[in-house]
C-alpha cells in the first residue's frame, strides 16, 4: 500500500516545486520502475530536461517498502505528508487479521485520478506482477463536478490471477465432453444454432462456429470436441443429422427429434 499524497510531497520538496505537470511526470517515471531499468528511466528523464541526481533521488525513495517500522528506520517519514493516514490504515487492517500488508513507497498507480491510498495485490508465489490494484480516486468524481462524492475502487487482471492458480494447481485441469456443431451452408445455420441452444440448455458444453467458415474448416475447430454434430439439407429433409465421434471417427444418421427431446442419453453424455 502506498498513498499519492505522500509521494507527490516528497516529489514537491526534492524538485521545490508544486507544478502539477511535473508532479504528473515523475509519478510516471516511478510507475516505469517495474517494466524499465533504472539506466533506462534516467537516459529519458534526461532527455526531457530532468536533473538526473534528482531522478536517481526519486527512484530510490521508490525502492523503501516494508512494515511501518522497518520503513521508520530507514527513512525520515516525519518530512512525509500523509504518513499518518497509512500508518492508520495498516494498524487497522493488522487489527482485522490482515497480516500480510506491506508499504511500497514505488505504488503509485499510473491514472492521474488517484487522490489517496493505492494499492497493489501481489502473489509471494508468483513472478507475474500485481494481480489486482486500486485506490481512492476522489479527483474522478470532482471532474464530474461532484465534490460531495468520494470513490475507491479495484480492478484485477483475470488472465493474470488464473495463470497463477494454475501455476499452484489451485484450480484442476477439467476436461469436458464437448459437442460440436456443424453446418453444411448457410441455410442449415439457423438450425445448427437452435440445436446449439438447446444442448447448452441442457448443460452440454457445446461450440459452433459464428464466422460462416466452410464445413472442412468447421472440422478442424471441432478437434476438441468428443461428438460433432453436422447439419446437412439431405439429412434434415428426412428428419435427421449426422452424429460423428470424433474420438474414433465413426459416424451415423440420428433423428433430430430424438437429440432434442433426449440429448444426453443419445450422445452418452449422463454422467457429464
Amino acid at each position: 500500500i502506498n498513498h499519492r499524497n505522500l509521494v507527490e510531497s516528497y516529489v514537491n520538496k526534492i524538485f521545490n516545486s508544486k507544478d502539477p505537470e511535473l508532479v504528473t511526470d515523475i509519478l510516471r517515471a516511478v510507475d516505469k520502475i517495474a517494466k524499465k531499468s533504472k539506466d533506462e528511466i534516467l537516459k529519458e528523464f534526461q532527455t526531457k530536461g530532468y536533473e538526473i541526481e534528482k531522478i536517481e533521488k526519486i527512484l530510490e525513495f521508490s525502492q523503501i517498502k516494508g512494515t511501518i517500522s522497518e520503513v521508520e528506520k530507514t527513512f525520515d517519514t516525519t518530512q512525509l505528508e500523509s504518513w499518518d493516514d497509512l500508518k492508520q490504515l495498516f494498524d487497522s487492517l493488522e487489527n482485522r487479521g490482515v497480516s500480510n500488508v506491506r508499504i511500497n513507497f514505488g505504488i503509485v498507480r499510473g491514472l492521474d485520478y488517484y487522490s489517496g491510498i493505492v494499492f497493489e495485490v501481489f502473489d509471494k508465489n508468483s513472478t507475474l506482477g500485481a494481480l489486482a490494484g486500486g485506490g481512492r480516486y476522489d479527483t474522478l468524481t470532482r471532474a464530474f463536478g461532484r465534490e460531495d462524492i468520494g470513490a475507491t475502487g479495484v480492478a484485477g487482471g483475470v488472465e493474470r490471477i488464473i495463470l497463477t492458480m494454475q501455476e499452484q494447481k489451485i484450480i484442476p485441469e477439467i476436461f469436458q465432453k464437448r459437442v460440436a456443431v456443424l453446418y453444411i451452408n448457410e441455410e442449415m445455420q439457423k438450425v445448427a444454432h437452435s440445436i446449439t441452444s438447446l444442448l447448452r440448455l441442457n448443460n452440454i458444453p457445446t461450440d459452433i462456429d459464428l464466422a460462416g467458415r466452410n464445413l472442412k474448416k468447421q472440422m478442424d475447430i471441432a478437434n476438441n470436441a468428443k461428438f460433432s454434430i453436422i447439419v446437412g439439407p439431405d439429412e434434415l429433409e428426412e428428419g435427421n443429422v449426422v452424429l460423428k465421434d470424433m474420438v474414433n471417427g465413426t459416424e451415423g444418421t440420428i433423428p433430430l427429434e430424438k437429440l432434442t427431446e433426449d440429448p444426453k442419453s443419445v450422445l452418452n453424455l449422463e454422467k457429464l
